[in-house]
């Protein structure tokens, strides 16, 4: 466990060094990056290494070079800190119980998984030896890009980035590839964790800052003149002024985390309650198989299995690029600021705004092609809606080149910064098929894995969709009022005396950095004012009093005041946005005729209806609520996540298992990113939730009992949930521990072979220590290809390139590659040249051949000899050099 705490210790470092940085990219976000600089310093160290690497092949890949470039961004760091340690001192005055959770958090997590992987570290079974052998290939691989180990003097034709992030770790450490993958894994749980953590702790934080503003601003502040208005900002301070308090988002962000990581799926818990008594012995490995021909992982699955695959490993990126995104989403419009490229920042916070973005997107192709898209959709959506709203909601051929201008710019950025990687990559994706009626999800299947995430974000949706109604509390008030003769200031004193108006108020009001309802009825400082509210207290059936023709009228001046031109709203301005709720049912049922139409039309397409109906109202809700942009946000995730569990209802992405198996990576990639994008917006949305719970001062008696019996009833329910989703890391660590039986001292996954193969396991041991560089060695090439099974294992578990290892996860990854007809010839003949190079009697072919694939030693053991029985295995030491000969193993060398 030594060499855990050691990485975690690095990873804090860079943490800490990085914090100019986040503090510069972050500055909209409440922590100013602090949940977010651990990711952000790991992968800016990782960039700084690969991209030299990659383009001067003449600099090496040691400990030497990564030492050196280190120390260069210590250096900027140190200048980074003075610039910024005001705003450093000021965040941690104001926030230090949050950074203490933050780091106890990432500290926990880490050790955690830890503690349950010394249960059983094996690096064995399942794919394990494939993420060993790109971890243990990059790290020996002299230059970039990185060999094959499976496919001597080709690179690695796949998603490799995110296994380099760790291997940069550790060969700055100096620990062993069998070795980084436990800690490595464990590094990426914690890291996870806190972004999870951050993500929706930022959000929620924003989301209360808003409303505290909102509530002292309404009543607080007397109407103000219209220079004043012109001068000086009456509404809640801008993101990037201020650091509200984030001691109160805790328990979200804490909630979110738990959602993400550490619930297991209702399937789970399914098959807990009718076999608990005779689980499967594979029952923690079940639960993610719930749909025919897919796979439905989910992180708690996938940490426990501790699956180095690239959609594990890219998570903590994944939910990084969300708060990226959420910081962009609040840049301030304010006079004219954050249009265009300015959305970055302005000043020298622009390039370092766009760069980090860019980088973090960009990365994400490079350690999993399948998260890039869904995050440059959404990063590029926050553009435009923020751009939205730096226009004042005003569409222009302006707002659409700007809108076009920082996407563009963003993601040519994100390419080119990782061209290198495209230079020597070709995509194994064949193209996109339509889904057969037979192949669709049963909604019990999609029930069994998203029921936990439906209950909370269909709540959140129903009170965001009844919560404008909540306005109509002011009606009784306003009539009440209005036959009092004396004018708009008795009027207003007496809204801000009763505690229905406060609360009215706060259910309508318009909640934005640069848009806010003003000190009383008749001031706004924005052109967005609560339009329920002010529908309802200035157009009510009947006569138009004196006072609420002076509402009026002052509240339209000060639109036109507080417009950066002065437009004076119009008759069909306050008609359109009295329109809004109207607009609003009829896009709801627009969106329930759709979804009732598809599912009509398309068979077996009950799935698909129910979740395009869902995200299309989250999104039609996002858009009502987009001045309310915390909300707006976690809206637009939930939308998200469904919108991707109904395109996979329809399309999926073809590749080498389209015949047999044609939405298995299709549903396995995209519903993981639903579940992380859903722990976010369920997280979040828990505040949203129980903020529409809080019921007005004027429900009384029955109306208030029933009212807090439904929160009651709620609340249970999301008991019961929460309950039922821990039954899996529970039951399912349990098992997969081997009921915890027996805990090592080491995290090196290699050391079980020294029982279960102590010849290969000393051979291991020796290449490791003795050959340096990556010289070719050839192994036996097993039956089929050899997937699954202990072939590959000398080159997994040494880095040194192979003829040939799992034959058909090479297909996999080379398959359009392959469409090259020398390519193909060569990829062909070498399971038949390896099996030559152990059989054939002749010195000079054996010779020849390995010659041909530049291979310098050969390996023979217990493996090789059950393999190649009716072959002499011991004639090659006539023609070649024994280097190491133990315990059953000969390694011999080309003379």
């Amino acid at each position: 466990m030594v060499e855990l705490l050691q990485m975690w210790a690095l990873v804090e470092v860079l943490g800490l060094l990085c914090l100019p940085l986040t503090i510069t990219v972050f500055h909209n976000l409440p922590d100013r990056g602090w949940a977010f600089s651990k990711a952000i310093g790991l992968a800016l160290l990782a960039f700084c290494v690969w991209l030299p690497l990659m383009w001067v092949q003449a600099l090496p890949f040691s400990r030497l070079f990564i030492a050196g470039v280190l120390l260069i961004l210590t250096a900027f760091s140190m200048i980074g800190f003075i610039r910024v340690r005001r705003d450093l001192a000021k965040l941690v005055s104001a926030n230090i119980f949050y950074i203490a959770v933050c780091e106890a958090i990432f500290l926990g997590m880490v050790f955690l998984l830890g503690w349950i992987r010394s249960y059983g570290p094996d690096i064995r079974s399942f794919e394990m030896f494939m993420d060993e052998g790109f971890l243990a290939a990059i790290m020996r691989s002299p230059h970039f890009p990185p060999n094959d180990m499976w496919l001597s003097g080709y690179a690695i034709n796949y998603y490799y980035y995110a296994h380099f992030t760790i291997a940069t770790l550790a060969k700055l450490l100096g620990q062993s590839p069998s070795i980084a993958f436990n800690t490595g894994i464990c590094i990426f749980f914690g890291l996870t964790a806190v972004n999870l953590f951050g993500v929706s702790c930022n959000i929620v934080s924003w989301a209360r800052h808003l409303r505290s503003k909102n509530t002292a601003s309404a009543f607080s502040r007397e109407r103000q003149s219209a220079d004043v208005t012109r001068n000086n900002e009456v509404g809640p301070d801008r993101p990037d002024t201020v650091f509200p308090p984030l001691a109160g988002a805790i328990p979200y962000g804490l909630f979110t985390m738990i959602m993400g990581q550490v619930l297991g799926n209702l399937a789970s818990t399914q098959q807990w309650w009718k076999l608990h008594d005779d689980l499967p012995p594979l029952y923690w490995f079940d639960a993610s198989r719930v749909i025919d021909k897919t796979i439905n992982e989910f992180p708690a699955f996938s940490f426990l299995l501790s699956c180095f695959h690239a959609h594990v490993l890219t998570l903590a990126f994944t939910i990084l690029a969300l708060g990226l995104a959420f910081n962009l989403f609040l840049e301030h419009g304010g006079d004219g600021r954050g249009r265009g490229l300015r959305v970055f920042g302005s000043g020298w916070r622009l390039p370092f705004t766009m760069g980090t973005t860019a980088l973090i997107l960009g990365g994400l192709f490079t350690m999993n092609g399948w998260d890039f898209p869904t995050d440059l959709t959404i990063t590029v959506i926050c553009i435009a809606l923020q751009q939205w709203l730096a226009y004042r909601s005003r569409f222009s051929l302006e707002l659409v080149l700007d809108v076009f201008t920082a996407g563009a710019s963003l993601a040519a950025l994100s390419f080119f910064l990782y061209a290198p990687f495209y230079l020597n990559f070709v995509s194994p994706l064949q193209g996109i098929g339509l889904v057969s009626p037979g192949d669709r999800s049963p909604i019990s299947d999609e029930a069994l894995i998203y029921g936990m995430f439906v209950f909370i974000f269909v709540s959140m949706v129903f009170a965001n969709l009844l919560r404008p109604r909540l306005s109509a509390q002011v009606v009784a008030i306003k009539n009440s009022l209005t036959a009092n003769s004396n004018g708009l200031s008795k009027l207003a004193g007496t809204f801000k005396q009763d505690p229905a108006y406060r609360d009215a108020m706060e259910d309508a009001s318009v909640s934005h950095g640069d848009v806010q309802i003003g000190s009383n009825l008749s001031t706004a400082s924005g052109p967005y004012l609560a339009t329920p509210v002010r529908q309802q207290l200035l157009h009510q059936p009947g006569d138009r009093d004196t006072t609420t023709s002076m509402v009026e009228a002052t509240t339209d001046q000060s639109l036109a005041d507080s417009s950066p031109s002065g437009i004076q709203p119009t008759a069909h301005t306050r008609s359109s946005r009295a329109g809004w709720l109207d607009m609003r049912l009829i896009s709801l049922v627009l969106i329930m005729g759709v979804a009732l139409l598809a599912f009509a039309i398309l068979k077996n397409g009950l799935t698909f209806a129910v979740a395009f109906t869902i995200a299309a109202l989250g999104a039609a809700l996002a858009l009502y609520h987009i001045h309310d942009r915390p909300r707006a946000f976690t809206l637009l995730l939930g939308a998200l996540a469904f919108g991707l569990v109904a395109m996979t209802e329809i399309i999926f992405l073809k590749d080498v298992f389209a015949a047999s198996y044609p939405r298995m990576n299709t549903v396995f990639k995209f519903y993981f990113q639903a579940w992380a994008l859903l722990s976010i917006a369920s997280g979040a949305g828990l505040y949203f939730i129980l903020d529409g719970f809080r019921p007005a001062a004027v429900v009384a008696g029955m109306r208030r009992w029933i009212w807090h019996g439904g929160r009651a009833l709620w609340s249970v329910m999301l008991a019961l949930f929460i309950l039922a989703g821990l039954v899996y890391p529970v039951v399912g660590s349990y098992q997969r521990t081997n009921q915890f039986t027996q805990r090592t001292n080491s995290l090196d996954g290699l050391n079980y072979m020294q029982s279960y193969d102590p010849g290969d396991y000393y051979a291991i041991r020796w290449l490791n220590s003795t050959i340096q560089g990556d010289p070719v060695i050839v192994e036996a090439y097993g039956p089929q290809g050899g997937d699954y099974s202990d072939y590959g294992r000398i080159s997994a578990f040494t880095g040194l390139p192979t003829l040939m290892g799992w034959a058909g996860h090479e297909y996999q990854w080379r398959v359009n590659w392959l469409n090259k007809d020398s390519n193909a010839a060569d990829f062909y003949r070498r399971g038949s040249d390896i099996n030559s190079i152990y059989t054939d009697t002749h010195p000079g072919v054996v010779l020849a051949l390995m010659a041909h694939y530049n291979a310098q030693y050969l390996y023979v053991g217990p493996l090789e000899q059950m393999t190649y029985t009716g072959a002499n295995l011991q004639r090659f030491k006539s023609f070649m050099k024994i280097v190491y000969a133990a315990d059953g193993v000969t390694i011999y060398q080309v003379p």
